[in-house]
């Protein structure tokens, strides 16, 4: 398994790792996400870093539509 990138600023680590088999894995604190595919890996990427920095108070995430 090799380490793709890693994510440090926030509360908590994010990880993205591969498979010798080309599948992924996506780690964000405690949670693990394992066996994805690109695409699925990348959307789960995306998800823990814009989650990672809604926490920090670095993302507004109000739509308008509330």
């Amino acid at each position: 398994m090799r380490t793709c990138f890693t994510f440090l600023d926030g509360a908590w680590p994010v990880k993205l790792e591969q498979f010798a088999n080309g599948k992924f894995r996506v780690t964000y604190g405690l949670q693990v996400n394992s066996g994805l595919s690109y695409s699925q890996a990348a959307m789960e990427l995306g998800a823990c870093l814009m989650h990672s920095a809604a926490c920090e108070g670095d993302l507004d995430n109000n739509t308008g539509e509330e």
